[in-house]
């Protein structure tokens, strides 16, 4: 069976397929994706922005955390000075496009996720990445939506795992809603043992005008391989999402208890810094987002019910369902350019880390002692106890007694 690739076979893949997908030149007819580098001068003017900060040839057993990096304001021209000679990685990352360029303004008014079925999804949902080479984002899962990558100027690395891998050391520390971190240094690691016998690994480049498929739940480590990185990201909701967010709720009352009682300084440390006000977010604030998510969980639950019983009675039973598509005939056609995420085994996993130390890594260098602040070392109880509460299968049994309760 033969499928038609277009708009509503590209949304029929986001929402049903478990793998990342590649499109390769998908979006290589988007004007952004022909833009020059003047020409990003010129749309970033001379408006400072935050760039995220670190040495190149940081060596350590952990990733190189937020709190870790210095915060530099910039020009987007002065970025460019330094991104190929400075002995630092620069990332101006999860930027909302709507919060620093105005709606009258050429970028804002080409983005569109129309190409891919989602032609209410636009500049307002997307986020900027701009990043020097080095420049990388920690291995996490995200636990809302399904995200589509669309790659504009530079090659940028992934890899990828699938949602249920063993051994990647999934923990809660530091603490940012909505990601699951993983303990392990995919960038420069002082160990290469712990990635000895990772399986299910998956490992892909995108090019300016490819776009990335990421399925919910998945595993993705990201890293910019050229001097100059810039993408665009959207998050698409998933049906799995309202029952997360009842998760995360638990999961953030018992974060911001623990920072309640403690010294700032330490405190800082379990979190990320968009989450440095959890201290200060009032108890009844947070039960109030519980019940909140709760409460829509339990009337989508409610919902679900009444339809199924209608269905039930009625004659009619027929229930329309989405267009049918074959993965494998759309994967077959050349002139689709779509492609699975290809494999990597632990093997070529651990040669491409050494190849990454021997990029970046001056082994004679010593490090400064401030260089190490915002490692989560010192919190060994505190960081157990929270990962011990926000285990799945803790916080699944949590929740499953508070909605029953609650029914």
């Amino acid at each position: 069976m033969s499928t038609v690739f277009n708009e509503d076979t590209v949304r029929n893949l986001t929402r049903n397929v478990n793998v990342p997908l590649v499109f390769r030149k998908y979006i290589s007819n988007w004007p952004i994706c022909q833009w020059n580098i003047d020409k990003w001068s010129t749309v970033f003017g001379d408006r400072q922005i935050p760039f995220r900060c670190m040495r190149k040839d940081f060596v350590s057993d952990e990733p190189c955390w937020e709190r870790q990096c210095k915060i530099k304001s910039m020009t987007f021209k002065n970025f460019l000075d330094g991104s190929s000679s400075s002995n630092e990685w620069m990332y101006f990352d999860y930027k909302y496009l709507h919060q620093w360029f105005n709606a009258d303004t050429e970028l804002y008014k080409e983005v569109s996720w129309n190409q891919f079925g989602y032609a209410e999804k636009g500049a307002t949902d997307s986020t900027l990445w701009v990043g020097s080479s080095g420049a990388h984002t920690p291995a996490h899962q995200d636990t809302y939506g399904i995200n589509i990558v669309a790659q504009l100027y530079g090659t940028k690395r992934w890899i990828l795992f699938p949602p249920e891998t063993g051994g990647l050391k999934p923990t809660r520390v530091p603490y940012e809603e909505s990601s699951v971190y993983s303990a392990l240094n995919f960038y420069c690691p002082n160990n290469m043992d712990v990635f000895n016998g990772l399986t299910g690994g998956r490992m892909v480049e995108l090019a300016p005008g490819d776009a990335l498929l990421v399925p919910r739940g998945w595993w993705h480590y990201v890293q910019n391989t050229d001097c100059v990185n810039i993408a665009l990201n959207v998050w698409l909701p998933h049906e799995k999402d309202v029952s997360t967010r009842v998760s995360e709720a638990l999961i953030k009352i018992l974060v911001a208890q623990l920072c309640k009682d403690l010294p700032q300084e330490t405190a800082k440390l379990l979190v990320n810094p968009n989450e440095d006000d959890i201290a200060d977010t009032p108890l009844a604030v947070l039960f109030l987002q519980l019940e909140t998510v709760a409460n829509i969980y339990l009337d989508k639950k409610r919902k679900l019910r009444r339809v199924k019983r209608q269905r039930t009675c009625e004659e009619d039973t027929t229930v329309p369902i989405e267009e049918e598509y074959d993965l494998k005939s759309l994967l077959d056609e050349p002139t689709n350019n779509l492609e699975l995420a290809p494999s990597i085994t632990s093997a070529d996993l651990t040669k491409l880390l050494k190849d990454n130390l021997a990029k970046y890594v001056n082994t004679n260098r010593s490090f400064d002692e401030d260089e190490v602040d915002g490692t989560t070392n010192n919190l060994c109880l505190t960081k157990a106890v929270i990962d011990a509460f926000s285990q799945s299968n803790v916080i699944d049994l949590v929740k499953q007694n508070l909605l029953a309760r609650l029914s």
